[in-house]
């Protein structure tokens, strides 16, 4: 239905399938193109939405993407609230129930009334995690205390932060039923300190535009799909299917009869085995690829870094278009010349490239409102 729908009444697709000599009646998902985000942009909003879904139902959303450079797509008011439905449906699995206290930690204020509303009638307490320093870490541990959320959900590297924090200090002694990690990701030793600084599970979920719900539940080896709303896809580079090893994320929307997403490439990278997604591994533009063909993600960096938590307060690695990496460092007052000579060395060797320390003051969220601790400005 979705293909004929996007046939008939969208113009790429249109024109897609006229040049291509082919039938919707007859053609599977597989014999359609793979469409990115530059592609849509180079074509235009009005190529890919559909010409004459009501206007009353279609909605406008905006994702800034890894860079933060705005995409502006359209949805339809269908496919928004059953994608709000199970993203609910997956906190439900976890025990959440519509009233009980949860706390979202974010790092940007709630400008929207809407929004501001929203939280009071869902019982949220909203907090800014705008920048790194002893302040903030404790205003929002004191938050946690003082209002005792049985829910917690952020990006993975605030909670890893805040983690580490209070493992330091020891007056801080609530504990959650779960926390909920999305929009970045997860690094394995963030989830196993965050996990016992908070003592309670940390459950991950991953989504962007045209994507379905993909997360976790307790006791699972692999991530759901919320296959109702969408499909998903593992490609290589060749647009091949992968069921071991890992590859891109290709999402189809089967609800956003607006503007279709099918066969989008987010250029998420996920690990699969025997075809089920086990591992978020991150973006492409959060990645690095060695010499050997193998990824650096931010599950490599997060766990060098682990070790030297009482020497460097926050880290960031850039590749940038010259091949050269620097890694961003905010130090500790007992960081040394030492500590900065062996980051160097050990990047230098691991990454196979010239590699450099830079000491700053703070590290900024990045345009996307991410504390991204990888940038590689070669695929951004």
């Amino acid at each position: 239905m979705l293909l004929s729908y996007a046939s008939e009444n969208v113009p790429f697709y249109r024109d897609w399938f006229h040049k291509n000599d082919l039938s919707s009646d007859t053609a599977s998902l597989e014999d359609l193109p793979i469409v990115d985000k530059a592609l849509m942009r180079k074509e235009g909003i009005g190529r890919f939405s559909a010409y004459n879904f009501p206007q009353k139902e279609r909605i406008v959303l905006h994702s800034s993407g890894s860079t933060g450079e705005p995409f502006v797509f359209y949805d339809s008011r269908l496919s928004y609230s059953v994608n709000m439905a199970s993203k609910l449906r997956t906190w439900y699995q976890a025990g959440y129930r519509l009233g009980d206290r949860y706390m979202k930690i974010s790092s940007s204020a709630r400008s929207s009334k809407m929004k501001q509303l929203q939280d009071r009638i869902n019982n949220c307490t909203f907090e800014v995690f705008s920048s790194i320093s002893d302040e903030s870490l404790s205003r929002i541990l004191d938050s946690i205390e003082n209002n005792k959320p049985l829910f917690i959900r952020s990006y993975p590297d605030p909670l890893y932060m805040l983690a580490l924090y209070r493992i330091k200090h020891n007056r801080y002694t609530h504990t959650p039923k779960h926390i909920m990690t999305t929009g970045s990701t997860l690094a394995d030793i963030q989830r196993q300190t965050i996990e016992h600084a908070f003592g309670c599970s940390v459950i991950d979920s991953y989504s962007c535009e045209g994507t379905p719900n993909t997360y976790q539940t307790e006791g699972a080896d692999a991530y759901q799909i919320c296959g109702y709303y969408g499909i998903i896809e593992v490609v290589d580079d060749d647009g091949k299917h992968v069921d071991n090893g890992t590859g891109r994320v290709v999402s189809t929307d089967l609800w956003n009869y607006a503007e279709p997403f099918i066969r989008y490439d987010t250029k998420d990278i996920v690990e699969v085995r025997d075809s089920k997604i086990v591992r978020i591994v991150g973006r492409s533009s959060e990645c690095i690829t060695l010499p050997d063909g193998s990824l650096l993600s931010a599950n490599n960096l997060t766990h060098f870094f682990n070790k030297k938590c009482d020497t460097v307060a926050a880290y960031r690695l850039i590749c940038h278009h010259d091949g050269s990496v620097e890694v961003l460092i905010v130090p500790t007052n007992i960081f040394s010349e030492n500590d900065k000579r062996e980051i160097a060395d050990y990047w230098r060797k691991y990454l196979n490239t010239t590699t450099f320390v830079s000491i700053v003051d703070n590290i900024p969220m990045r345009k996307n409102g991410k504390h991204q601790t990888i940038v590689n400005e070669t695929t951004d």
